[in-house]
């Protein structure tokens, strides 16, 4: 500035804020690995992601089939049971899962509502198995043919078998 000018001070300044840095090999070699860091990072988190759902899953199985078991033998102790521990087990498997993951966030400190969750599950499985009946209805009608979906006296050719 005091040889040259305030001039060519500021056009120094614009220069070197305009210049782009040398990319070194160590540069290279620093982005490269954070790049690789970042890729690890991402993965393990998903990887720990998946553990942590299958782990939950396992866990939550495991209470379910406690229950299960649980009211099979009261169930059994009751009175004539038909069917075996597993075939119960099977049975109830829906409602057991249910109440093994209510039971897991329980355990693990999240808020539940036990009986407004209860109603809603059985709000469900009741449209659940109305939907199931409707569509065994329609098999079994699909499976018959349509002769069979007409009740018996209201075909015009009961009425000439009865004239004559």
């Amino acid at each position: 500035m005091i040889v040259k000018g305030p001039e060519a001070y500021a056009k120094a300044c614009e220069d070197f804020k305009s210049r782009t840095p040398a990319v070194t090999a160590q540069d290279e070699w620093l982005a490269q690995k954070q790049k690789e860091l970042d890729e690890n990072a991402a993965e393990r988190k998903q990887r720990i992601k998946e553990e942590y759902e299958a782990a939950k899953k396992k866990e939550i199985e495991d209470i379910a089939r406690e229950w299960a078991k649980r009211e099979y033998f009261r169930k059994a102790t009751a009175g004539d049971m038909p069917y075996s521990e597993e075939e119960y087990i099977k049975s109830v498997w829906e409602r057991a899962l249910f109440e093994g993951d209510l039971k897991y966030r329980m355990l693990h400190g999240q808020e539940t509502d036990e009986r407004k969750e209860l109603a809603e599950f059985k709000k469900k499985q009741e449209k659940k198995k109305a939907m199931m009946l409707e569509r065994a209805k329609a098999a079994l009608n699909d499976a018959l043919g349509e002769d069979a979906l007409v009740p018996a006296g209201d075909s015009d050719d009961d009425d000439e078998d009865d004239d004559e």
